[in-house]
């Protein structure tokens, strides 16, 4: 993360002049070291319009994560601090009064964070690429004519609110403005304090602590402004020593002194922002190489809006040109979304193949037991696939789709989202750095929690292995069992042993006299696994659970919600046998050098959580990623139990889900595919279909190995392939 403080970039003497206006366009933060991390206070409004990666922003001790299609709003006393996560590309302006104060009345003030969609973020981008290109041209009427054009586009964003009171604004306000009225007189901190009612030591620490700067630097910056501007107009009307007296100096000499600090400071500056546009017309060179992609949808469900939301988030990178579905719902709505025609929606595959449409990327999300079949009808056709997970049901459908890919030349990505989590990429990392040496053994664990379990896997489409190909193993874990084998894939796994049934969901569990559906039962306020408490009180992944009633979810009314609780399976018995996948599960992974890895699967738990626990031979990694963080311990000479370390990777996330967002993976994964298509192979985490066949294999072996009760060997399965 950036840390530089942002007076280094920006002309900091210049920034609170009522008059002063600037537009930086930072395309690449990382490589200009850029940070706003010092907490300032100006008169001048100042805004960051991130347009790709992520900024933590504090403002009046509230943070938030903004990312692309993002703005971040400044008010004029408004004491904040910015910071890249990773990295961020974001337009920077600073607005002076005269170009806003008819905007605002005495009572309202600009929203801090406004978050823009669609036309409105397509339009402020395009104003934006315009103004970048001429503004060093543009006269001052232009420019109040651009100001008055932004802020009439953010105001479609929430842009004001009634002025909230701050007293440490509105000291500093009162302050500056003292300051600015009367610069040439003996301004000390002594006083200052004593004008303002406050004892000397408390006005110079919070003065200081909320300008950025000392006091007397601060008031000096205000005269030498001065001496420099009237000595233009004044120029031969007094002497140099004269301008340097009516500013408030006591000799010249003070002048002097000052001003070398000043100009100083100023080279500094300059140099920072040289080597900002330098960075910047390095990056843009780059770019000139690399394409916005287009992709195509097939399956418009959750996870085909989550992948697509991306063209939403950065438009530079992605668009979205089809969508292919058969319910007239959702092909409305993904109409509206990515503001699509008639012409740009199908109903089924075949009638978008028939039109042979040119794009970079078909993202398959339909359901696991089409994926087969759709796979190989995209990949006849040509196109580079995402493929939602679990691939197939079986090593012959795996191998079918392998085999099409390599024949067709066509690239087939997996998606793997928790490869991309910053938890999970973190710890691939160190573990090709060598940081525990190599792999003895991996503790690993899956805990589902209730709402989840009984929403997606007992009274949802993912409930019966016989309907859907998928048993609970596949349909939940094949992450899981990806993360294994990729974290250990200097081996291969070789013998699987699994065990796992269904024991708590299940007609002998189902207290007597229990109703069939939830609202006729009497015991359904004391029952945790009441349809009404989770769906109509709790709002359990609504997405999921209303996804049949074809209504955007903030239009559904209660009454409808009930009725269809009334006669949908969703409304039903927890206890009713509403499918046939098993509850829990064990299994045990022996790899061909030796490392083990051990996994547990439970679904219907109170909290949900992924451990993880790996043992190498010079140290240990350990932790959960709904923490967004892990230990790391080392072996050390001078204690028994080592030296040990935290990995924090909270700031590294960037998410935009509505829902979810797979701690990051979600945005990561069509962050490193984009770069990826785009001839970037930097990601460690890039899944293409031969990286997971392994993850894959041990799921199949592991479920004969649960049905038949013995020992499996990778190999065996390998060999129903052929």
């Amino acid at each position: 993360m950036g840390n530089l403080v942002r007076q280094d970039i920006f002309l900091e003497q210049n920034i609170d002049a009522p008059d002063y206006i600037s537009v930086q366009n930072i395309v690449n933060m990382e490589k200009t070291d850029c940070s706003f991390a010092s907490s300032r206070l100006h008169q001048n409004v100042e805004l960051f319009i991130v347009y790709k990666g992520c900024m933590r922003c504090t403002v009046n001790h509230r943070v938030e994560n903004i990312t692309a299609g993002s703005v971040f709003v400044v008010n004029s006393y408004d004491t904040y601090s910015c910071e890249y996560v990773g990295n961020a590309s974001t337009y920077f302006l600073v607005i002076g009064r005269e170009y806003f104060s008819h905007i605002l009345s005495d009572t309202t003030e600009f929203n801090n964070f406004l978050h823009l969609r669609g036309k409105v973020w397509e339009e402020l981008i395009s104003l934006l690429q315009e103004v970048e290109l001429r503004f060093e041209e543009m006269n001052t009427l232009q420019k109040r004519g651009f100001v008055n054009f932004l802020f009439g586009i953010l105001s479609d964003g929430c842009l004001f609110r009634k002025k909230q009171k701050d007293l440490n604004k509105e000291f500093f306000a009162c302050v500056s403005e003292y300051i600015r009225e009367h610069y040439n007189e003996n301004l000390t901190f002594v006083n200052l304090a004593e004008h303002f009612g406050y004892s000397p030591n408390y006005f110079s620490s919070l003065f200081n602590r909320l300008a950025g700067e000392h006091l007397n630097d601060y008031i000096n910056r205000i005269r030498i402004q001065q001496v420099l501007m009237e000595k233009q107009k004044l120029g031969q009307k007094y002497t140099l020593r004269g301008l340097v007296q009516r500013a408030g100096f006591n000799s010249i000499e003070t002048y002097y002194r000052a001003l070398k600090r000043y100009r100083s400071r100023q080279m500094g500056e300059m140099h920072i922002k040289e080597k900002v546009e330098k960075n910047n017309m390095e990056k843009e060179n780059v770019n000139m190489l690399a394409k916005k992609l287009t992709a195509t949808i097939v399956g418009y469900g959750n996870r085909g809006q989550v992948y697509a939301d991306y063209s939403l988030d950065c438009p530079n990178e992605l668009g979205i040109i089809a969508v292919v579905d058969t319910n007239d719902f959702k092909l409305e709505e993904a109409k509206k979304r990515y503001n699509l025609l008639d012409e740009q929606l199908f109903h089924t595959l075949e009638e978008f193949l028939a039109q042979k449409i040119e794009c970079d990327l078909v993202i398959n999300t339909t359901m696991d037991q089409i994926h087969h079949e759709t796979s190989m009808r995209i990949l006849e056709a040509g196109y580079d696939m995402l493929l939602e997970k679990p691939i197939v049901p079986n090593e012959k459908e795996l191998m079918d789709i392998h085999d099409k890919a390599k024949e067709k030349n066509c690239n087939v990505f997996i998606c793997h989202v928790l490869r991309y989590t910053p938890f999970y990429r973190r710890i691939k990392e160190l573990i090709l750095q060598g940081e525990i040496g190599d792999i003895v053994s991996m503790e690993m664990s899956e805990h589902v929690c209730t709402a989840h379990y009984l929403t997606a896997f007992v009274r949802g489409k993912w409930n019966s292995e016989e309907k859907c190909g998928s048993g609970f193993l596949l349909a939940k874990c094949c992450h899981d069992l990806d993360i294994m084998c990729w974290l250990n894939n200097a081996t291969e796994p070789d013998t699987i042993s699994s065990m796992g049934s269904r024991s708590q969901f299940v007609k002998g569990k189902k207290p007597e006299g229990a109703a069939e559906f939830c609202y006729q039962c009497k015991y359904e306020r004391d029952c945790p696994y009441s349809a009404i408490r989770l769906y109509m009180e709790l709002n359990a992944m609504p997405f999921l659970t209303w996804d049949r009633l074809n209504k955007p979810l903030d239009e559904i009314t209660n009454d409808e919600k009930m009725e269809f609780l009334r006669s949908d399976i969703y409304g039903k018995c927890a206890y009713d046998n509403l499918g046939d996948l098993v509850d829990r599960q064990n299994l045990l992974v022996t790899f061909k050098d030796g490392s083990i890895c051990s996994f547990t699967l439970v679904g219907g738990t109170t909290k949900a959580d992924r451990f993880i626990h790996i043992i190498g031979t010079v140290g240990e990694i350990e932790g959960k990623v709904e923490e967004d963080k892990f230990l790391v311990r080392k072996y050390a000479e001078n204690s028994f139990t080592g030296s040990s370390r935290v990995v924090n990777v909270k700031e590294e996330i960037i998410s935009n889900a509505r829902f979810g967002g797979h701690s990051g993976g979600d945005f990561g994964i069509m962050h490193d595919l984009i770069a990826y298509l785009n001839g970037d192979e930097s990601s460690v985490s890039i899944t293409k279909l031969e990286d997971s066949i392994n993850g894959h294999l041990c799921i199949f072996a592991a479920e004969k190995s649960r049905k038949e009760g013995r020992f499996v060997k990778i190999e065996e399965v390998k060999s129903k392939q052929k």
